[in-house]
């Protein structure tokens, strides 16, 4: 379950290999902050390599987001993720040392399809999000129709390339989803109460398709690892003011693990009633994304309970901000953004999808001497290993984000003035996700009963 710190540093790979996944650039290493690795004269003048053939045109850029209301909670953290790698790349004089981004910036809203066709109408080269499930499900089709590579920075649904675009080619998604951050959560509540001690489950998650087939995918995952019976499950509306028929039920039932997708505000309204009604003395509660409101949920609200939740694939702290630079540095700059209180994994989903693409771009120039195609870098991106803050990230072969992933304990921090995790658990992307060509539910199916 978890890795030593080597393992979890390095994925097991060597200095050569660091150096191939991040390219080698000087982009690669303001991101990832490799300038260590390739301080003895192992970078490369893109600018030399290309023989001028790229242009010094700045890339147009959009990312899909939600800007405002309660999904901000989430989508500007992902915005100011995106903007602090845009910022750091340009910095560095751009992809291939020659092509600054412009990066345009679009709120998701109540027509995502109709902003996303309008950034392809301007001439995007590339595009970056989007954070809902059901917009992603919306514009992976259009995606694979322009042949403009899209980097999603959440819309982690796990059916989108099972079912929706079984065999995608310019469809990418960076973020861990739905069910890797599940079976996190199961092998966690395992990890801490110990499988003979969970005979009861309830579950409180959002009232649409995301809630509902994350409690799905939970209730497979924990009846593989347990002997556990489902005594009650819940779905209140997104924006829910009053979860107290929810907290009423489990303090009847008084499950020994209560499992929760909400995240955004919805945390903050149902931990702060869940409290006061003495739930916490009745239940565990293991949640998928409580942390994505890590700033927002005030600390009288985590007094006295006991909550553990994931962190899809990165946690601040972990690993340790000195063990990859710009680690300190990044998360300062992060605090200083308008909007982000304490970056989540939400912050770094807006950074890793440009990370991804950049990286990708420039790997492509090492090998091509010029600019790619939208065909050359999306077959660069398949399989491609890149460097964040957060540590080696992979995208699979089948366009899946295969990162680590994090679970701790969710505490308030006076200091940082934010919830934090801490006691972490690391999870390896092999630990909760089936092999590329396998479907989520066949995988639970075949584990072990």
């Amino acid at each position: 379950m978890q890795q030593t710190t080597t393992d979890h540093d390095t994925g097991g790979i060597g200095r050569r290999q660091l150096l191939s996944a991040v390219g080698g650039s000087a982009v690669a290493a303001a991101l990832a902050g490799c300038s260590t690795l390739l301080s003895d004269g192992e970078t490369a003048d893109q600018g030399e390599q290309s023989g001028g053939e790229i242009s010094d045109e700045p890339i147009q850029a959009g990312l899909l987001t939600f800007t405002r209301g309660a999904p901000g909670v989430l989508g500007i953290q992902a915005q100011r993720g995106a903007e602090l790698a845009v910022q750091r790349i340009n910095e560095a004089g751009g992809i291939g040392g020659q092509r600054e981004i412009e990066l345009d910036v679009v709120n998701e809203g109540s027509n995502p399809l109709d902003s996303y066709n309008q950034f392809i109408e301007e001439g995007k080269e590339v595009t970056f999000g989007p954070i809902s499930s059901g917009t992603h499900s919306q514009i992976a089709p259009e995606i694979e129709k322009n042949g403009i590579i899209n980097v999603s920075t959440d819309g982690t649904v796990t059916t989108l390339y099972e079912e929706t675009v079984p065999d995608p080619t310019y469809s990418f998604r960076f973020q861990n989803y739905d069910i890797m951050e599940v079976v996190t959560m199961a092998r966690e509540a395992v990890e801490r109460i110990g499988a003979d001690n969970i005979s009861t489950v309830a579950g409180v998650n959002p009232g649409y398709s995301f809630g509902e087939d994350e409690m799905r995918v939970f209730t497979q995952a924990i009846q593989r690892l347990t002997d556990a019976e489902i005594v009650y499950e819940g779905f209140p509306e997104l924006g829910a003011s009053d979860m107290a028929n929810h907290i009423t039920s489990i303090n009847n039932e008084e499950p020994d693990v209560t499992f929760s997708s909400l995240w955004g505000g919805d945390v903050t309204t149902f931990v702060r009633q869940a409290n006061a009604n003495n739930m916490f003395e009745n239940t565990t509660v293991f949640g998928t994304t409580l942390y994505s409101a890590a700033g927002d949920v005030p600390g009288d609200a985590l007094a006295g309970t006991d909550i553990y939740s994931g962190s899809r694939n990165y946690y601040w702290g972990k690993p340790a901000l000195g063990n990859w630079q710009p680690g300190r540095e990044l998360f300062d700059a992060a605090t200083q953004q308008e909007g982000v209180t304490v970056p989540t994994a939400h912050y770094m989903s807006g950074y890793g999808a440009v990370t991804a693409w950049a990286t990708a771009v420039e790997k492509a120039i090492d090998l091509l001497g010029t600019y790619p195609t939208q065909e050359q870098i999306a077959q660069v991106l398949e399989g491609h290993g890149f460097f964040t803050p957060a540590g080696y990230h992979n995208i699979a072969e089948d366009h899946q984000g295969a990162s680590n992933s994090f679970a701790g304990q969710m505490v308030y921090d006076d200091d940082l003035g934010a919830a934090r995790l801490e006691d972490v658990n690391t999870y390896a992307a092999t630990e909760t996700a089936p092999p590329p060509g396998v479907t989520g539910s066949d995988w639970l199916d075949s584990w072990s009963a």
